[in-house]
């Protein structure tokens, strides 16, 4: 949607973080798109197998000195993981024994990968839990980056309703600076599921969900999101009383 000038205060608030959910729905698209072709296959599209049996073409061992087999080893592992959790959801869902066989089968796969590749089963369990640095990267400072041009315009509008030196504008900035960035972490939440969701090619995240850094780390975000408003509110004071006045 685009809007036309306009004058004044208000105006000018408008156009300062207007657009800012538009960008968020930009963000998103290029994560998932960078996603997308970062590699041929996700751990999704492999299929299940009926009694959690690890086949692979590429049944060879794996030097993890290496970041190439490194890398491999994180995909098969995340691969084994996202089957075993597909096969318990499609027969146990929903059941007292479910995580039982979630477990069982899962070691089963997980012994398998290691047979093939030649490294211990802990090695591969440990491998299933590393997370995309960079994926998360991209998600977490593109989010970063929206944030603070939405912190500074919203900081602009509280300014220009109180006149220079009212202690109000702290009182209202400290409390909107939680508002927006409970909310901005929640937005955050949701779009990183949206994002893993696409990277594992895959809607049965389960307790995978639990690891997402968003989730994993949100009061140290939330946090983070009050300071940058906070410092955005700063900005906004001390540059609207540093101008001078004719």
């Amino acid at each position: 949607m685009i809007v036309g000038p306009q004058s004044g205060a208000g105006g000018q608030g408008t156009l300062e973080y207007i657009g800012c959910p538009t960008a968020m729905t930009r963000l998103l698209l290029l994560v998932i798109s960078i996603t997308l072709l970062s590699g041929c296959a996700r751990p999704g599209d492999h299929p299940i197998s009926p009694n959690c049996e690890w086949i692979e073409s590429d049944g060879r061992p794996l030097n993890l000195a290496t970041y190439t087999d490194r890398r491999h080893l994180r995909f098969d592992a995340a691969t084994a993981e996202d089957m075993a959790i597909r096969w318990a959801d499609e027969r146990f869902s929903h059941r007292p024994e479910y995580d039982q066989r979630t477990q069982q089968c899962m070691e089963t796969l997980f012994t398998g990968l290691a047979k093939t590749h030649g490294v211990d089963v802990a090695t591969v369990r440990q491998y299933s839990r590393e997370r995309d640095v960079v994926v998360d990267a991209a998600v977490i400072f593109g989010f970063a980056f929206i944030y603070a041009f939405v912190a500074y315009g919203f900081a602009g509008r509280i300014r220009r309703r109180f006149p220079p030196g009212e202690p109000g504008f702290w009182v209202m900035a400290v409390t909107m600076a939680a508002g927006v960035s409970l909310v901005a972490v929640l937005i955050g939440i949701f779009g990183s599921i949206i994002v893993e969701t696409v990277r594992l090619n895959s809607v049965h995240l389960s307790y995978r969900m639990s690891r997402i850094p968003f989730r994993e780390y949100w009061v140290v975000l939330f946090i983070g999101g009050v300071i940058v408003f906070i410092i955005a509110s700063s900005l906004r004071y001390y540059k609207i009383r540093c101008t001078p006045v004719d």
